[in-house]
């Protein structure tokens, strides 16, 4: 779970810091401060805060309270610094004198962070029993709830993406995470579905994955993993960029499927004209994105149908390289007010066969005449 630290530490990672009890006159000559020093680039006369690959906390200079201000610094600095993993060492418990019992409660605010490791004689001291059972022997709690508005757009993926990027890198499954899933193309006639932690979509709104499955090694981008996480997200398996394809919602149809935006409907608003359920509005201060079909003038919302019933996607005539396409304007041109009933049909036929890449509609009029069916479900 990479919260405990158990064996001497003699390597550091390139997103590690090495944090150890000093003096203020920054003579590191003894203890983990030595370490510091010699290993990790501590700056001799550097005895408080970053120095080298390392954050130096001074408890040589008085009691508990002398030292809480210079730890409150270091709380401070690791929420500046999110994307960073830091090992505290038994601050102060060597040469300084203090016990596990003394110094650790000066540190309980970090426990909580993914980010940070302590001793595991600071474990017991937290006595906390959730956590101590995660870290120490990898039992799961019990997800707590996590607030995540009530219809998910594109924004507010790449929003949480950046607030929890540390625990998706680092493969965090420990701490409450937004309840979000997302559906994404695999290659033609495939989606994929992926939790929240298991995916990261970018400012661009590019999406990307985790996955162990060995089919997805080719389509592996460490680089862009390591750009994105440092080598915190080493051992999380393949990192790929996919097409998002919609959000899990709260809806499912007659046949009690779980209904996805960028899924195309019938419904009882227009029984001839099946329709496509994006967003409308965005998560900002004073508004609130609903799920719902954008019509000519006006939308409508899934939870005022009778009659709901899956029938397709909006996911054809896809480029695997094209920008990321806003789903709701996807679903937007899907409506497509200004069409005629034949344009109509040629849609709704589409929808049916996807994910799909092909751009010719006669390649979609030959998978129809010869009875084929995508699993797009």
């Amino acid at each position: 779970m990479k919260r405990i630290i158990s064996e001497p530490i003699t390597r550091l990672s390139a997103c590690e810091v090495f944090v150890f009890g000093s003096n203020l006159a920054g003579r590191h000559s003894g203890g983990a401060a030595r370490t510091a020093h010699q290993l990790f680039g501590a700056e001799w006369g550097v005895g408080a805060g970053p120095t080298g690959q390392c954050y130096a906390i001074p408890t040589m200079h008085g009691g508990i309270k002398e030292i809480k201000p210079y730890v409150d610094d270091f709380i401070a600095y690791v929420r500046q610094h999110p994307h960073n993993r830091f090992l505290v060492t038994r601050v102060g418990c060597g040469i300084a004198g203090f016990t596990d019992e003394e110094m650790a409660p000066l540190f309980q605010e970090l426990w909580s962070f993914p980010n940070v490791c302590f001793p595991c004689e600071w474990a017991c001291v937290f006595d906390d029993d959730k956590f101590i059972d995660a870290v120490m022997f990898g039992i799961i709690p019990e997800k707590e709830t996590v607030y995540i508005p009530d219809a998910i757009t594109e924004k507010d993926l790449i929003r949480l993406c950046e607030e929890y990027r540390y625990s998706i890198g680092a493969g965090v499954k420990w701490l409450p995470l937004p309840q979000i899933q997302i559906r994404y193309v695999i290659d033609r006639g495939r989606f994929g579905y992926a939790d929240f932690g298991d995916f990261y979509m970018d400012n661009n709104g590019w999406l990307y994955v985790w996955s162990r499955n060995k089919e997805f090694a080719p389509r592996h981008n460490r680089g862009i993993a390591m750009d994105i996480f440092h080598d915190e997200c080493e051992g999380r398996g393949y990192f790929f960029r996919a097409i998002f394809a919609g959000v899990r919602t709260p809806y499912r149809d007659c046949g009690r499927e779980t209904i996805y935006t960028g899924d195309v409907l019938e419904t009882d608003i227009d029984p001839k004209r099946p329709l496509a359920l994006g967003t409308f509005g965005e998560n900002s201060e004073g508004r609130n994105a609903e799920y719902a079909f954008m019509l000519d003038n006006h939308c409508a919302f899934p939870g005022d149908c009778n009659y709901l019933k899956r029938v397709g996607t909006v996911f054809f005539q896809l480029d695997t390289d094209e920008y990321p396409q806003p789903l709701a304007r996807r679903c937007h041109l899907f409506q497509n007010i200004h069409g005629t009933p034949e344009s109509d049909k040629d849609l709704f036929m589409m929808a049916r066969f996807t994910p799909n890449f092909d751009k010719e509609i006669w390649k979609y009029f030959a998978l129809d005449v010869c009875g084929a069916e995508f699993n797009w479900r």
